[in-house]
């Protein structure tokens, strides 16, 4: 009892332990997958870097001219006086302005990207941007056009034909096919002769381009931006980079020439209007001087004159900001909504309220529309915009309406200063009168008149000398070494992906397969010793059953793991078990096999065996030692015969006897345990040294439980790559009940030549190291191949 528990903590010990060489072991019958895969891999990259275009980095640096960070106070101050239009710019927004759909299409039409061209050397495919033999213009591209390529074959400097047509073109010919109608004309000299043409769908061409490009922020506190473009070809990597800038510069200066452009429009309008107003009053002055014949005024009618004239003055002026409060009306009515309004010129109004709203409103309404041609009409930050457009138009209306009301009271004041004014003049005769209230509307004219002229001169200083937001710092430059792939990477995911698929794969196979495939799983999981490893007997078509048992000379490695088996026998419970009963979890484990050959070798080493074929359901003992079943166990245990009557002798050594298992009864199980078989097995006790019993499978019948209660010991058989995982599960159960005595187990065909190992286990020498295995040891590596191909 002792002893047991010795060895059962030494099991579970064992459980525990991992070893590396077992772990690597298991791979070795399929290391024929680790060169394959790592051949096939290496072949795929190789392939791949050779078909593959190198991709190359474009990049440029810009300096955003951010009111917040980028410029000192007194270059602003300055800037502002020469430039009025200036917009306020944020590094942001112009990040996402950079990466608009509305520049990159500007970039793929002044580039003419619409159309690429390459052709084949080798496996490698060659960009022929700016190379191209032949150009391509087109005026319309059918659908096929777009998804399938056009193949030019040039026949000569002046002929080609299209894919596999027959008919020849020539160069400036107009042609029209499935592909669509184009112009083609001669480019550049080349030595390619075969030109695969690619027509780009430009929705889709921009998306694909603005995924390659990247816009950075450098740092944060600064204002440039880095602009990145991947292309497989340098020249285009730079000239889109190049192109990009330009339609960025170009879109805006037209923002600020646009909002001068409105400016302009608005003060022109009033200035036509003014003049031909002063026009008119100077016809009048000069038609009443000429009638009533005047040429000088009194000193009385100067005075109320210059009073009239002041406060005329300060009339006029009430007047104008009531006309331009109605103007900012009308135009904070109309802006924003899609109709076109000119905007009122902010400096014309004294409020700097009024003049702070309208900044912003102008502000807003440019960023506004600035966004809604890159963004849909439903993003979220487009209604942000209209919101404050809303708010602030609202804040305006407001704020006009309580200047309004101001200056109407300031108006009926002044109006009511000119009655007095008026009635003081009733004592200057008519005449002088009437010519005092012409003059001062031409005063009144004049003055507004060179007010206008001075504004529309500051608005053209402006609208002219009106810069761009942006300075290129770096040009435009590409990487000298590609970016993809790169070609370390490339192999070294190679290499590694043909180890770990092999890998990957065999542990597959390891998990799909429910099997016993090493000496380790029964120990572990059964918590047995192994007496004895049994390797595979090498048989051939149409061998004799009898060649299957080994003899007394026999030297190959099979046979030393009998005489080896033979030994450990000594060692099988107290050393004193002469009687010993083999079965197995199904049938084909190999149980009739050991049995003979185990008997065999106790008879070579001088001691007298009997082997009983107890198998009542399935007997194949007979036949394999060549044994009349005539009678044989059914029989006595009927009480029909004798046991001397059942013994046979054996053509494989005089001390090695035989007990079939006679004619197949109707009831073995019942037949088993009538009592007689004690009998039997004592009776052979007295006479033999060793008492051996083929029984039945004990997994699938009851027939070897009751056989297992009159021996000495079980060995139950445990078949490589045959024996269910599950099986281990009842043998790990019957040692714990404890029904069998003394259970060992026999690890049999085990397959050494499939990775399994030399000299392991009891007497596991692997083959080749006897005489007879000599031969397996020089075999070559393809007949290896096919077999462990055959048995994987």
């Amino acid at each position: 009892m002792n002893e047991n528990k010795s060895n059962q903590r030494y099991s579970e010990e064992k459980e525990e332990e991992f070893s590396l060489i077992q772990y690597i072991r298991k791979y070795l019958p399929y290391w024929y997958l680790f060169p394959f895969f790592l051949i096939a891999t290496l072949t795929a990259a190789f392939y791949y870097l050779q078909v593959t275009q190198p991709v190359y980095l474009s990049r440029t640096t810009i300096l955003i001219k951010d009111e917040q960070k980028g410029m000192g106070q007194s270059q602003t101050e300055i800037l502002e006086e020469l430039t009025q239009f200036g917009g306020n710019k944020l590094v942001e927004n112009e990040t996402e302005i950079i990466k608009s759909l509305p520049l990159m299409e500007q970039v793929i039409k002044d580039l003419k990207l619409d159309v690429s061209y390459t052709a084949e050397d080798g496996l490698k495919t060659i960009n022929l941007y700016k190379q191209s033999p032949v150009i391509i213009k087109p005026d319309v591209i059918t659908e096929e056009g777009y998804s399938e390529p056009l193949v030019i074959h040039m026949k000569d400097s002046n002929h080609f034909t299209f894919n596999d047509e027959v008919q020849t073109f020539t160069f400036n010919q107009r042609v029209r096919n499935k592909w669509g109608e184009f112009v083609i004309t001669k480019g550049e000299k080349s030595n390619y002769d075969e030109i695969l043409v690619n027509f780009h769908d430009p929705a889709h061409l921009v998306e694909d381009m603005i995924s390659h490009l990247t816009v950075l922020q450098q740092n944060e506190k600064s204002t440039v931006l880095e602009l990145t473009y991947e292309d497989v070809s340098k020249q285009r990597g730079k000239d889109v980079l190049n192109s990009l800038l330009d339609a960025y510069v170009q879109a805006s200066l037209t923002d600020k020439n646009t909002e001068a452009s409105n400016t302009l429009k608005f003060i022109e309008t009033r200035l036509g209007l003014i003049t031909g107003e002063l026009v008119d009053v100077e016809k009048d002055v000069e038609s009443y001087k000429t009638s009533k014949g005047l040429t000088d005024i009194s000193a009385e009618s100067q005075i109320f004159l210059e009073n009239i004239k002041e406060n005329d003055a300060k009339l006029n002026e009430v007047n104008t900001q009531i006309n331009i409060l109605e103007t900012v009306e009308n135009y904070i009515e109309t802006a924003g909504k899609g109709e076109f309004a000119p905007a009122p010129a902010t400096y014309m109004i004294n409020d700097p309220v009024l003049v702070s709203l309208l900044t912003k409103f102008n502000e807003l309404d440019l960023q506004r529309e600035r966004f809604a041609r890159t963004t849909q009409s439903n993003n979220p930050l487009l209604e942000t915009f209209n919101t404050q457009l809303a708010q602030t138009r609202q804040a305006i209306k407001e704020n006009v309406q309580n200047l309004r009301r101001g200056m109407d009271v300031t108006r009926r004041n002044l109006e009511g200063i000119n009655t007095r004014f008026s009635a003081g003049l009733r004592s200057i005769p008519q005449k002088e009168r009437e010519f005092v209230g012409i003059k001062r509307q031409q005063t009144i004219k004049e003055n507004l008149y060179l007010y206008l002229l001075q504004k529309r001169e500051e608005t053209a200083l402006g609208y002219a000398s009106t810069v761009t937001d942006s300075r290129l710092i770096n040009p435009p430059v590409s990487s000298f070494k590609p970016i993809a792939p790169k070609n370390t990477t490339i192999w070294l995911g190679a290499g590694l992906a043909g180890l770990i698929i092999p890998i990957l794969l065999i542990n597959l196979i390891f998990m799909l397969n429910d099997t016993v495939q090493s000496r380790e799983e029964i120990e572990q999981q059964t918590g047995l010793s192994v007496i004895g490893e049994i390797g595979q007997m090498k048989t051939s078509a149409g061998m004799p059953v009898t060649d299957a048992i080994i003899k007394v000379t026999s030297r190959n490695a099979v046979a030393e793991q009998f005489r080896a088996l033979r030994t450990n026998l000594k060692y099988l419970g107290d050393g004193n078990c002469r009687t010993i009963m083999f079965t197995s979890s199904v049938g084909g484990e190999g149980k009739s096999f050991i049995s003979i050959n185990l008997a065999a070798s106790l008879a070579y080493y001088g001691k007298k065996v009997i082997l009983i074929g107890m198998d009542l359901r399935k007997p194949t003992l007979h036949e394999r030692l060549q044994v009349s079943n005539k009678k044989g166990v059914s029989n006595y245990m009927i009480g029909q015969v004798d046991l001397h009557d059942l013994i046979q002798s054996t053509a494989i050594h005089p001390n090695y006897d035989v007990i079939t298992s006679g004619p197949l009864p109707p009831n073995p199980s019942e037949l088993l345990g009538n009592g007689r078989l004690a009998q039997l097995l004592a009776e052979l006790r007295l006479e033999y040294d060793y008492v051996l019993i083929d029984s039945p499978p004990y997994g699938l019948v009851t027939d070897a439980a009751i056989i297992g209660e009159y021996v000495d010991a079980t060995i139950y058989l445990v078949r490589y790559n045959y024996t269910l995982l599950s099986h281990i599960t009842k043998i790990r159960e019957l040692r714990k009940s404890k029904r069998f005595s003394n259970l060992t187990i026999i690890y049999n065909g085990v397959n050494y030549g499939s990775g399994y190992g030399y000299g392991y286990g009891y007497g596991g020498y692997g083959y080749g190291y006897y005489t007879e295995d000599t031969k397996a040891k020089s075999e070559n590596l393809s007949s290896r191949l096919k077999k462990m191909v055959s048995k994987s």
